[in-house]
């Protein structure tokens, strides 16, 4: 039996093509195994959201080389937003990445999986031996191996039509396709039974779902209505196709996150026409607006990008007072990154590195700050906590609300709902007690 490692990068939708890859490796009769050392073959799964990204697979693929060389018949395999062409190194036509990188054996685009054992049997002649049964050429369809039957990520579309001018999204994984509201379904049907407590649907814009405003709405109130189904949450939602009728299905249905993940990227109107983003900083604050007003109580998380090119002090000022303003739970944030084949990428004005790092630093100062003093109020709170790991006697969860925390408690708890009261909030981290 042929043994592999994977190594993911990036963003969960990696992980949710991992887990339907995973499948197609089971039916070859490959074994998942963690001890690289013992594997036959890796298989990473790379993202190019930003260059420091790509960066991290090359980093990854050096240290590779040493194992590879160590062994004869060794091989590895790439897919993830950095391929464009499926193919290996005897093609007549290769991918880039087989150039850039020779120790690569074979690259393949993620919806191109059901070539996989195809591309493993050319490159090895054990393999070529057995009788292969090729799974379904929708990769959607493939029924994924998940790797923690208890939280799982069920995609609902991808690739993205938004075209945002700093974004590598719509060149690596292509126009925005939907799945089936029926398929969705009963792939969460499916999860529930087996186990999951949580569901996490994905998408580069679930919001945009069908390409028909209000779709998503329905989908999401139908799945919350799946029997024994705790705990519902979906990424990432995009301000322009953000609509009403979400609101109204999360207010509606308990068991949907009391957290909102809504990327502005940036806080000031000019920069944001040049991203491409398709609406205002007033357009996002109304929007907000409706939402804590049938939510109160729901966290607001958000993404933002530093140093876009033409990216002036006032600019960058506007942001700050827009995140002030916003009154945000949390941002995740970057410098910007230019990315081949992007708008953005050849407009003028590119910001020096230093000043990016200057005003990442700044906008961190200002994070850390503000969420410093939103988690000070939730000491003393008892907070609903899914436990998602144990380390040496120390467990880490989340609560609906997409709080951390981190409390003392036995490996067992792993996969369970229990309550935990706040005792100690620090700047970005929460920590406490279980309930009694």
């Amino acid at each position: 039996m042929k043994k592999y490692c994977v190594k993911i990068f990036g963003c969960q939708m990696n992980y949710a093509d991992a887990e339907r890859v995973a499948s197609i490796l089971q039916n070859l009769s490959f074994e998942k195994i963690e001890n690289l050392e013992k594997a036959d073959v890796v298989f990473l799964f790379t993202c190019s959201v930003r260059q420091k990204a790509e960066d991290k697979v090359f980093g990854e693929l050096e240290k590779l080389r040493k194992w590879k060389s160590e062994k004869i018949g060794r091989k590895i395999g790439l897919t993830g937003c950095m391929v464009r062409r499926t193919s290996n190194q005897n093609s007549n036509k290769k991918d880039s990445m087989l150039h850039r990188s020779k120790i690569l054996d074979f690259v393949w685009r993620i919806e191109d999986s059901e070539k996989l054992p195809q591309l493993l049997i050319f490159t090895d002649c054990e393999l070529a031996q057995q009788q292969i049964k090729s799974p379904s050429t929708k990769f959607f369809s493939i029924q994924p191996k998940y790797s923690n039957p208890t939280q799982v990520l069920i995609p609902i579309s991808t690739g993205c039509d938004n075209f945002c001018s700093y974004c590598i999204v719509p060149h690596a994984r292509g126009r925005e396709v939907s799945r089936s509201e029926r398929e969705i379904i009963k792939e969460c049907e499916k999860a529930v039974k087996n186990g999951a407590v949580e569901i996490t649907l994905l998408g580069q814009n679930v919001n945009s779902y069908q390409k028909t405003r209000g779709t998503f709405a329905k989908l999401l109130a139908k799945i919350a209505k799946i029997p024994n189904l705790k705990r519902l949450r979906f990424i990432s939602s995009h301000p322009k196709d953000f609509d009403e009728s979400v609101i109204e299905v999360m207010a509606t249905n308990k068991n949907i996150e009391r957290h909102l993940h809504l990327p502005a990227q940036h806080g000031d109107d000019e920069i944001l026409r040049k991203m491409n983003r398709n609406y205002t900083t007033i357009d996002y604050l109304k929007l907000l607006e409706k939402f804590r007003k049938q939510l109160p109580e729901t966290s607001v998380t958000t993404d933002f990008i530093v140093g876009f090119p033409g990216e002036t002090k006032k600019n960058f000022e506007n942001l700050l007072n827009f995140y002030r303003e916003a009154n945000f739970d949390f941002a995740y944030f970057a410098k910007y990154s230019p990315r081949p084949e992007t708008t953005a990428a050849n407009f003028e004005n590119q910001i020096p590195e230093k000043i990016k790092k200057s005003r990442f630093q700044t906008l961190n100062n200002l994070v850390v700050k503000t969420t410093s003093k939103k988690y000070s109020t939730l000491k003393n709170k008892t907070l609903e906590i899914l436990v998602e790991n144990c380390k040496k006697e120390v467990c880490n969860g989340r609560s609906s609300e997409f709080y951390s925390v981190k409390f003392e408690g036995a490996a067992d708890l792993v996969g369970k709902m229990i309550k935990v009261k706040i005792t100690n909030p620090r700047e970005v981290e929460l920590w406490g007690e279980i309930s009694s």
